[in-house]
């Protein structure tokens, strides 16, 4: 069967940099599926992120794959930009290998496995399955040798027992090796299982979990208000080719609100998204089932049916629902207030470069079922609020200022976050309470 095998895996030439042997056409069609696939399909600024790291990887210019050069080349920054202060590419990399960890648990039989290694841009590239033999090619048994057992009682019959008596040792503690380094793989570590211990109220519900996300109010121009403007107005290539640009106003001017429709139940802002998309990591690790509707479409009576995660603060009734009676709450549109004590107030500024949210975990919101809500004062803040109950070691950071047993106890946490072109920065958390 040894001698079958070396005939049947007939390796192909590593690509430049690799030691495993795959084929850049093979790695082309692996990309091709996973840009195709759910997890891609939706943002193209990713799409363009992975296609670009492995093209340098095919190339053989893995090694140019720096945060800045990449940072220069995909996302417009000037070529002395601080990588500290404006981590964007880190941040972006971090989605694509959460996105990649999604197609790979929903797929099976890829020839090629494609991943980023943490602390590394380029792309790597793994054999997902054995190869066929090519067209024509008769695998060839070798004949195994016939073993003459040594006589009892001589020099080669004690040396035979030694060596199967050593083997058998040999085998033994290869065996140890191999359990130990798959503990340290797969079993999870201790901000894991605090996580776990965070998420188990949702995570061991046989039921489907419903997701409500945020609606924003917004307005769009109309097909015939864009034709009614260009009756006056030159088209451009890409309007010629239906594109919906932004319509240039003078200043007092007006749109006539005939040409203005609501888009209802259609955009999502891009921190809803990123905590979407942090949720969905968590939940389809253990392959539970979502229902994702945005809250318009939402009831009461859904709520008491399955456990619930809200997303979004101001753009969520529900959000605004479920926390209008906690200690902590959202007041106007920028501010956090402590019911319990009216003096403590987070407000973020302005321009919400400081902002804040709320994380919280209901355990009995209505009917006994779970309630997960994640919104902030901004798109930015509930991002940040995202990022942080999904974390590791946020969630075990959060723990040591719990009271015991608060496994089995509501929380609510107010995160503080910075926000450097609307990317925030790991939440501090300000206040915290549980009951």
């Amino acid at each position: 069967m040894k001698n079958l095998m070396a005939e049947v895996v007939t390796p192909l030439p590593p690509l430049p940099g690799e030691s495993e042997a795959v084929s850049a056409s093979e790695v082309q069609t692996s990309l091709a599926d996973i840009l195709q696939s759910s997890p891609f399909r939706s943002s193209p600024q990713l799409q363009k992120l992975l296609k670009f790291l492995v093209g340098e990887t095919l190339a053989g210019r893995g090694e140019s794959l720096k945060e800045r050069n990449i940072g220069v080349r995909l996302f417009d920054r000037c070529p002395d930009y601080d990588t500290n202060v404006d981590p964007i590419v880190r941040l972006r990399v971090a989605e694509v290998r959460k996105r990649l960890a999604l197609f790979y648990q929903g797929v099976r039989d890829q020839t090629v496995l494609i991943s980023i290694p943490s602390g590394s841009f380029r792309a790597v590239f793994e054999p997902g399955v054995l190869r066929a033999l090519p067209a024509g090619v008769t695998p060839m048994l070798t004949p195994e040798p016939i073993p003459v057992p040594p006589q009892k009682g001589t020099a080669a019959d004690v040396k035979a027992r030694r060596f199967r008596f050593r083997r058998w040792w040999i085998a033994v503690l290869a065996s140890l090796l191999l359990m130990a380094a798959a503990l340290v793989r797969y079993l999870p570590s201790s901000d894991e299982r605090l996580l776990n211990r965070f998420w188990s109220p949702v995570l061991e519900n046989p039921n489907s979990v419903l997701i409500g996300i945020g609606n924003n109010p917004i307005y769009e121009l109309s097909n015939a208000g864009e034709d009614e403007y260009y009756k006056d107005h030159p088209k451009g290539q890409f309007e010629e080719m239906g594109l919906h640009p932004y319509i240039p106003l003078a200043p007092e001017s007006s749109i006539d609100s005939r040409y203005l429709r609501s888009a209802v139940n259609t955009y999502l802002t891009t921190g809803d998204a990123a905590a979407l998309s942090d949720v969905e990591y968590i939940l389809a690790q253990r392959r539970i089932k979502l229902d994702m509707r945005f809250v318009n479409d939402v009831t009461y009576g859904d709520l008491r049916q399955n456990p619930t995660i809200l997303i979004g603060a101001h753009n969520n009734i529900w959000t605004l629902t479920m926390t209008e009676n906690l200690r902590f709450g959202f007041q106007g549109h920028s501010t956090i207030v402590d019911r319990f004590d009216r003096q403590k107030q987070w407000t973020a500024n302005a321009d919400r470069s400081e902002t804040y949210a709320i994380a919280a975990r209901l355990l009995n919101a209505w009917n006994g079922k779970v309630m997960i809500v994640i919104g902030g004062v901004g798109s930015s803040a509930t991002r940040a609020a995202g990022d942080f109950i999904t974390n590791p070691h946020s969630i075990a950071k959060m723990a040591m200022s719990l009271p015991k047993g608060w496994e089995k106890k509501n929380i609510e946490v107010v995160l503080h976050t910075t926000v450097k072109n609307q990317i925030p920065s790991t939440s501090d958390i300000v206040a915290i309470y549980s009951w």
